[in-house]
């Protein structure tokens, strides 16, 4: 098989797997599993904002933001972490399939938000990463939480599991810069344009604390 006819072959075989996974993620069983799962944590982040927002006299939560990964960028993910393109495997290997994102205003407000729902007991971490107090290589900051949610129907319990990104109002605004000019370029197009986002992120970061003690400095006026 020449060069072309190989290439040509994986492609199509790509294809398949991609419009198979789609099925499935379509199916109406998949769809009513995302729909709780989605409305479940949601619901709770309202009844946290609430409890916060109380207690410290003042609006905690920005927004909430929610998707469900395309099949097509699922199956990227399977190849580049070695795994066949499955439903299976793409939901026993990964874990953002469900995707919520909360953003703040101020940096101690994600670790607030984060502790509120690792005390949910209807919820069980996985898994956290502190891109905050460790930002990734890119200059990525931000606090991922992995939990399972029960689903619970008749005599069974499902696990669904769902990765919630904790951020600033000013991380989400890097990160949406990084996804329009980086995602899915060619890496050697983007080497300059990489470098000045990692710089822009130190700088955001010293505005994040810089923000956090100018409302510590007015709430003791």
């Amino acid at each position: 098989m020449n060069a072309i006819l190989k290439k040509k072959f994986f492609r199509r075989k790509e294809q398949a797997e991609i419009q198979s996974l789609n099925q499935k993620l379509t199916e109406p069983a998949f769809l009513i599993k995302k729909d709780w799962v989605i409305a479940t944590v949601k619901y709770k982040l309202k009844l946290i904002d609430l409890n916060l927002s109380d207690t410290y006299n003042r609006k905690i939560m920005q927004k909430v933001e929610y998707r469900v990964k395309k099949a097509d960028s699922i199956a990227r993910k399977l190849i580049k972490k070695g795994y066949p393109v499955t439903y299976e495997n793409a939901k026993n290997k990964l874990n953002d399939i469900i995707g919520i994102r909360v953003v703040c205003l101020y940096s101690d407000d994600v670790y607030k938000i984060s502790d509120r729902l690792k005390l949910q007991k209807d919820f069980t971490l996985i898994k956290e990463k502190d891109y905050i107090k460790a930002p990734k290589k890119s200059g990525y900051q931000s606090l991922h939480l992995i939990l399972d949610i029960p689903l619970i129907c008749d005599q069974t319990t499902e696990y669904q599991r769902v990765e919630i990104q904790i951020r600033t109002v000013a991380m989400d605004f890097w990160a949406g810069v990084d996804n329009h000019i980086c995602y899915k370029k060619n890496p050697d197009e983007i080497k300059k344009a990489e470098a000045d986002l990692k710089n822009y992120s130190a700088v955001i970061s010293n505005m994040d604390k810089q923000m956090l003690n100018l409302r510590k400095k007015v709430e003791k006026m």
